[in-house]
């Protein structure tokens, strides 16, 4: 058996995890990040992965801080510099970069890519140790991590980024509370067909969703002409088009999206597709012992506006502010990003159950929400600053 000692041992190696591994060893800490499934190495060739993120904008200057940024846009990125929201298309709000002075309002990236340029970034630093495993045990008490390879660790603090599902919470016995959404998400990747240019600057430069009583129906741009769709739906529907997904010929999928979705999709090809559910979960504690939790292993949020990611990259920066100064990690890591996880966790919930009915006199009343945003000067170009991150 191998014996190892460490100041941080981290667990789990994807964007939340090998960003707090890379930070910590910007900081001169002695490091080991254990991932059991790295990610395929990039090729320009490659189609686009399904699963992707929205980084805001302060996730982008979180990420270029940490030295990672200059790796992921070498890659493949797609800012987007405008959202549009909507349900019904009297009511339709748009928010542009432009009008607070910003050059975009955040940037679509598949978590591979942003995962290889934190892990390049990381491979500048020889006090971290990479360890391709996975955890068999861990010990809140003495922080001790068994992998199954045989390696032992050491360490004064197990971080733990291994998802929702984290089996370093669950040793550390720390509960969460949460719940199953009735909706199910449907993610399609697809190839845009655009008749002109004017059509493709404006269509791969704006992100759009239209809320509907069964769920929203989001576009998300993807570099070149690839785009995502995500369609929010019962269970129920979700598994029916997951039987036409699974149709050699996608012609009855492309016949559902195109019945489903609004004109403004265009012309376009389907590609790949996946379904995910949607849940809801808050640890009760982020810190036990000498376990400490970030990102998903803490909390998972709707995805409703594609926040997921960029409250865990927030976590990690409390958590690296904290552990400079030497702070109490209790008051000034743990507390603060309760609160703040919670709050959006709230809100999200608050736009889930308020468009989610048919109910006559809320659809008017979130039609005129959307329109007097739509007017709302300072107030709406706050709501943008928010949404950035800044």
């Amino acid at each position: 058996m191998s014996q190892m000692q460490t100041q941080y041992v981290v667990v789990g190696g994807g964007m939340v995890g090998t960003a707090m591994a890379l930070g910590l060893a910007r900081q001169d800490k002695d490091v080991v990040l254990i991932e059991a499934f790295p990610a395929p190495a990039f090729n320009p060739s490659q189609p686009p992965d399904l699963r992707m993120s929205a980084l805001a904008q302060a996730s982008v200057e979180f990420l270029t801080d940490l030295g990672a940024w200059q790796h992921i846009e070498t890659m493949r990125t797609r800012p987007y510099t405008g959202l549009a929201v909507w349900e019904h298309p009297l009511a339709r709000t748009e928010f542009h970069a432009v009008d607070i002075g910003a050059q975009r309002l955040g940037v679509f990236v598949e978590n591979r890519i942003t995962q290889l340029g934190l892990g390049a970034a990381l491979a500048q630093y020889d006090n971290c140790r990479v360890i391709h495993s996975t955890v068999l045990s861990s010990d809140a008490k003495t922080g001790r991590v068994i992998c199954t390879d045989g390696t032992s660790i050491k360490a004064q603090n197990i971080i733990a980024a291994d998802g929702v599902k984290s089996g370093v919470r669950e040793s550390a016995g720390i509960t969460t509370q949460g719940w199953q959404y009735e909706q199910q998400a449907l993610g399609i990747t697809i190839k845009n067909h655009y008749g002109d240019v004017e059509s493709q600057n404006r269509g791969q430069s704006l992100t759009w969703q239209q809320f509907t009583p069964s769920g929203p129906l989001a576009f998300l741009p993807m570099h070149e002409d690839y785009a995502s769709l995500v369609w929010y739906d019962t269970p129920e529907r979700i598994n029916q088009l997951k039987i036409l997904a699974e149709q050699d010929d996608k012609a009855d999928l492309h016949a559902a999206i195109r019945a489903r979705f609004p004109n403004d999709l265009g012309e376009f090809e389907v590609l790949d597709c996946a379904s995910f559910p949607l849940s809801r979960m808050h640890a009760v504690r982020y810190i036990k012992h000498n376990v400490i939790l970030i990102g998903d292993a803490a909390h998972a949020i709707n995805p409703l506006a594609g926040q997921g990611v960029n409250i865990g990259f927030q976590d990690i920066k409390c958590l690296l502010a904290v552990i400079a100064q030497e702070g109490n990690r209790i008051t000034e890591y743990e507390k603060p990003r309760q609160r703040a996880n919670l709050q959006m966790m709230t809100a999200m919930d608050g736009f889930y159950v308020a468009f989610s009915n048919t109910n006559p006199v809320l659809k008017a009343l979130r039609n005129i929400g959307l329109f007097g945003a739509d007017k709302g000067g300072k107030l709406k170009h706050a709501v943008m600053k928010k949404a950035m991150g800044i």
